[in-house]
């Protein structure tokens, strides 16, 4: 269930990423549709039984995080007091004691950020730390740089006839072909999943020209490569692709529909 409502959410916010304003009635009206072609029904007892569910675990999920977050604050709190009295009384023992602590609390607090920021099929970032970490309040490039769309090949294909378990190897796979090489070409790059096949990496140490060079090169690479099943089924593991620059101040929204655009025109 939590999968159908990803992915009907995914559609939904990728057919309204061109509009200035969405009122919820335009945003509902394009869900309930995006439920009906995935022949989800939405009327359903047992589908509002789950929605709740769902809602309920997102919910408890910001209750944790606050709670660690209000936690951690006492402890940091509570540890620069000792610090202060360690200092004033010259207690070595003491003060490496809260050293420890704090680099225990600065791996909490890391750990906590991961389960936010962090896609947990690929490892990426999600789309929340686009929104939250990447751009500024205003949803405006922090930096110059490069963004690049990566669009999977055939992934609702793969999902479809071979299963999930498969079609998210592949993403798996292709993503981790795409930080190896990137690392090898020495980008300074940030990668983060947008929608069920697609990617955003943002690069800021390398040239439009060096960098359409180098994702195309990973492209022909990744194009003679193989994926195998434990069944033996062999898929081919491919992706289009599209670059845009961007310079600080730029409006996102700008830029990711230019991207959009390259890619249909594809």
């Amino acid at each position: 269930m939590k999968k159908h409502l990803k992915k009907i959410t995914n559609l939904t916010v990728n057919e309204l990423l061109n509009n200035e304003i969405i009122m919820p009635s335009i945003y509902f009206e394009k869900f309930n549709k995006n439920a009906t072609t995935l022949e989800v029904n939405l009327d359903d007892d047992n589908f509002g039984k789950e929605m709740n569910k769902l809602i309920v675990e997102e919910f408890d999920t910001i209750e944790v995080y606050m709670n660690s977050i209000m936690s951690n604050t006492q402890k940091v709190g509570n540890a620069a007091k000792g610090a202060k009295k360690a200092l004033l009384e010259k207690d070595i023992n003491s003060l490496n004691d809260i050293y420890k602590q704090m680099i225990h609390l600065e791996k909490e607090v890391k750990d906590l950020t991961a389960k936010l920021f962090v896609d947990d099929l690929t490892n990426t970032y999600n789309r929340k730390w686009i929104y939250n970490k990447y751009l500024n309040k205003d949803a405006m490039f922090k930096e110059d740089g490069l963004c690049v769309l990566i669009d999977v090949n055939d992934y609702d294909y793969i999902e479809k006839e071979y299963g999930e378990l498969l079609a998210n190897n592949l993403l798996i796979f292709i993503t981790r072909f795409l930080k190896k090489n990137l690392k090898d070409e020495n980008c300074n790059f940030k990668i983060a999943r947008l929608f069920d096949n697609q990617f955003l990496i943002f690069v800021n140490n390398k040239g439009l020209s060096d960098l359409t060079n180098q994702i195309f090169n990973i492209k022909n690479l990744l194009s003679n490569t193989n994926l195998k099943s434990n069944s033996g089924l062999f898929i081919k593991a491919n992706y289009e692709y599209v670059i845009q620059a961007y310079t600080k101040g730029a409006d996102s929204k700008e830029i990711f529909e230019s991207l959009f655009d390259q890619l249909k025109a594809k």
